[in-house]
Formats: C-alpha cells, sequence, structure tokens
C-alpha cells in the first residue's frame, strides 16, 4: 500500500490537499459555533498539520512533492492574509489572534527543511513534526492558561509554565521514539532526550512571531545528528554545560543590560559555542557578561535592561558564525579571531556608552581607553590558547582600533536610537570589517615578508 501511494506522488499530493482543506473547514466551523479563544483555534490548525507532515514519508519516496507543496502553501497562506474575501473567511483560523506572527510561513519552511535534512531517516523526521505538534502546542496552551510567571520578547510574551511543559513534552517525544525505535541504549536515550529538550526550552523561549515553528524541528534533526553518536559520558558532559551555562546566566543577571529573553540567548549561543569549539571558546564570552557594565557601565537610556534577543543577535553573529566554521574547517585562527571579535564588540559598546554621555565627542576620543578594557576579555581567552605567534597576537589587538574606526564611519546614528535592533548591525559590520581586515592585512604582510 505504501509503496502505491510512494509511486504515485499526485496521490499524495492529492489527499495532504484534502486533509488540509477538511482541517481549515471544521476550525472555521468551531470557531463559528464556539467560544474557544482565537489563539487555541490557531493552535489546533497547528496540531492538525503537523499530524498530515507527520504522514510525509509514508507518501512520498522524493523531496520535490513536498517542496512543491511548500512553495503552494505559501502562495495560498499569503493569499488567506491579502485578499479579503479570504482573510475574512477561511483566514480567520490563523489571524483572529491579537498578535503578529507569521508562524503558517515559518511551519511550511520548517517542514521542508527537517524533511531535506533527515533524509531515509523517518525516526528522526517524525521527531522533529512531533515536537512541533505535541511539544510546540502544550507550551502554547499551558502558557496561554495556566502561565503566571510572564517575560516580554520582541513582539509578545511568554511564561515560565509554559516554557517548563515544553521541556518534558519534547524530553517524551524525543526519548520515547529513541528507545524504541532506534538501536540507541537506555542511558544513552534517557541524556539525548534531556539535552535537546533544555536546548528547545531556551530557543522556543528565545524566538517571537512564528519563528520557533522553524527554529525548533531544524535543531531536533540537527541535535539529533550531534548526540546520537556521542557516548554517555559526552553526553554527561554536554548536560553539565547546559547547566553551568544556566546558573552563570542567573547569577549574572543583575549585571547585565540584557532582558530575560536575551539572557536566554546568552546560554543558548554559549552552548553553541562549547558544541562547535571547546570550554576555551567560552572564556571570551563569559567574560565579556561577567565584566562590561563594571568597564563600561550603564547607560542611562537602558537602565530598564531593554536590550532584547534581536539585539543580541546583531552582536554575536560574528563570533557565532567563527566558532561553527572552526568545527569543519579546524583552523586555529578561527579561534583569535573569534577573541578579537568579542574584545572589538566590547570596545565598540564602551565608545556608544561614552558618545551618549558626551554626543558631541568623535569615536577616536574613546578609541585608546576602550582598546585597554578590551584586554580584560583578551588575556584570559588567549591565555588559554598560549602559546600564540606574535603577529597572530597583534592582528588580535589592532583588530580592536580598526573596529572602531569603522564604527566611527557607519555607527554614528545608533548613538541616537540604542535600542533599536536594526542599527545594531552597524556594530556587527564594524567589527567584522575591523577584525576581518586586521588578521587580513597582518597574513599579506607576512606573505610579503617571506
Amino acid at each position: 500500500m505504501i509503496e502505491n501511494l510512494q509511486g504515485n506522488p499526485w496521490l499524495g499530493m492529492a489527499i495532504v490537499a484534502a486533509a488540509l482543506v477538511f482541517a481549515i473547514g471544521a476550525l472555521q466551523f468551531v470557531q463559528r459555533v464556539s467560544s474557544l479563544p482565537p489563539e487555541a483555534i490557531r493552535k489546533s490548525f497547528h496540531f492538525a498539520s503537523s499530524v498530515v507532515a507527520l504522514a510525509l514519508p509514508w507518501l512520498f519516496a522524493t523531496p520535490w512533492p513536498v517542496v512543491a507543496m511548500g512553495g503552494v502553501s505559501l502562495l495560498v497562506f499569503l493569499a488567506m492574509r491579502v485578499v479579503p474575501a479570504l482573510r475574512a473567511g477561511p483566514g480567520q483560523v490563523l489571524q483572529a489572534v491579537p498578535r503578529e506572527s507569521a508562524g503558517e510561513f515559518w511551519f511550511i519552511l520548517g517542514v521542508v527543511a527537517i524533511f531535506l535534512l533527515a533524509g531515509d531517516d523517518i525516526v528522526v523526521y517524525s521527531v522533529g513534526i512531533l515536537v512541533l505538534a505535541v511539544a510546540d502546542t502544550a507550551a502554547a496552551l499551558v502558557g496561554i492558561f495556566y502561565g503566571k510567571h510572564k517575560f516580554e520578547v520582541p513582539g509578545g510574551v511568554k511564561s515560565a509554565e509554559g516554557s517548563f511543559a515544553l521541556l518534558l513534552v519534547a524530553f517524551l517525544c524525543m526519548h520515547v521514539p529513541l528507545l524504541l525505535f532506534t538501536d540507541v541504549g537506555r542511558a544513552e536515550s534517557l541524556l539525548i532526550g534531556l539535552n535537546v529538550a533544555l536546548l528547545l526550552m531556551l530557543a522556543e523561549a528565545d524566538t517571537s512571531r512564528g519563528l520557533d515553528n522553524f527554529a525548533l524541528p531544524v535543531m531536533v534533526v540537527v541535535l539529533l545528528d550531534v548526540f546520537m553518536d556521542n557516548s554517555v559520558a559526552a553526553l554527561v558532559g554536554d548536560f553539565v554545560a547546559i547547566l553551568a551555562l544556566g546558573l552563570f546566566i542567573f547569577a549574572f543577571r543583575n549585571r547585565t543590560t540584557l532582558s530575560t529573553d536575551a539572557l536566554i540567548g546568552v546560554a543558548l549561543g554559549g552552548f553553541i559555542c562549547w558544541l562547535f569549539g571547546d570550554w576555551q571558546w567560552l572564556v571570551a564570552p563569559l567574560f565579556m557578561l561577567a565584566t562590561y557594565t563594571l568597564l563600561i557601565g550603564r547607560p542611562r537610556l537602558v537602565e530598564s535592561r531593554a536590550f532584547h534577543a534581536d539585539v543580541l543577535l546583531a552582536i554575536v553573529a560574528l563570533p557565532i558564525t567563527l566558532v561553527t566554521l572552526y568545527e569543519p574547517l579546524r583552523y586555529d585562527v578561527l579561534y583569535l579571531m573569534y577573541v578579537a571579535s568579542w574584545c572589538a564588540n566590547l570596545a565598540v559598546i564602551g565608545t556608544l556608552h561614552r558618545q551618549l554621555e558626551h554626543r558631541e565627542q568623535p569615536v577616536r576620543r574613546f578609541a585608546l581607553a576602550n582598546t585597554v578594557k578590551s584586554l580584560v576579555i583578551m588575556v584570559p581567552a588567549l591565555g588559554v590558547a598560549w602559546p600564540v605567534e606574535p603577529k597572530q597576537a597583534a592582528a588580535t589587538i589592532l583588530a580592536v582600533p580598526a573596529a572602531l574606526v569603522v564604527f566611527s564611519w557607519v555607527g554614528g546614528t545608533l548613538k541616537d536610537q540604542p535600542t533599536q535592533p536594526g542599527r545594531w548591525w552597524s556594530v556587527t559590520a564594524s567589527v567584522s570589517l575591523g577584525v576581518l581586515g586586521s588578521f587580513g592585512v597582518l597574513e599579506v604582510g607576512g606573505v610579503l615578508l617571506k
């Protein structure tokens, strides 16, 4: 039977389309005759769509029908937003909620992505969909009906109760299938489920506007690929790293200008550094988190900890890119560039702080002092990687004033809107150009001198 369906992808596509149309029609009827909250209706469609997505590996042997249906679905959901008749009719199943969300679009992209990433591994694909269907839905519904301890994220609010519900349900969604349908041992499946569930809880708490519909299933597939071949000792080490990062962030939460969702992002980013690098890669970011408000103070405009995860994303974009490149490339110079990027970030943030107090002063007025402050991060971070060649140490140091020079050109408007997330990408551009320029110039110089 399965072979017959897989041999006729058009029939499978028709079955999927009919199931989704039926789900929308049924929920539209329920919406009209009941008093269910709009969020419950939306999450019901989310669950029904996930059940349909769960059947895709049994309906299709090749990716093209899934990719094609994904493209068509994106257009249909877009029409349900912009065409008045559709928005007022079936579109209300998704659009009646009082918050801004692109969850349906991220859902489609997430399903297509994990279908491609999982390949022939039906168990891994199914676990990704189960997390999307059950764990994410449980987090949302628990948050709606029982959430008492709220925290803000860009575009909405989430709750500690919802995050804990996701942790429990996501753990079961992974532990049980791995134990029953794979060769993974009991202890390994327990630790894999726990580690991935903890990271998913952090990611879900740190995403908004429906992005979790893409982030969670993709993280499941990627993390299972990383963890499933690990030993019990390695998995215990990963678990300890997650807990230690969480405790560190909690201990230093009142010394930062970061909001709750940004602090969660710090813990998640720290584990990425641990996962793709090693413990040495945690020295620079943790030293920066622990010391930056002592070194540069708290700008008066942001005493309310107004910097959210979207600002943090701009700050960590370069160092996270460098540590993920280290895993496949294994170039030691990437660690030095990584350290330089954290030091340059500290110097640029310190310069911005001074500009908020002395708006007419040029960047060069504060360059030397902030370069010296960056040594608080640089010295221990380079110390754990000793020995370092003189040329490499020089490039790491020179990256800081180079980033400040670039910031004086491209980051001038940030001081006028210091909490505007989009403007923080000027910091990323400054740091990236400073680091790449410093290491590039000295490398070319070294080659020419040979």
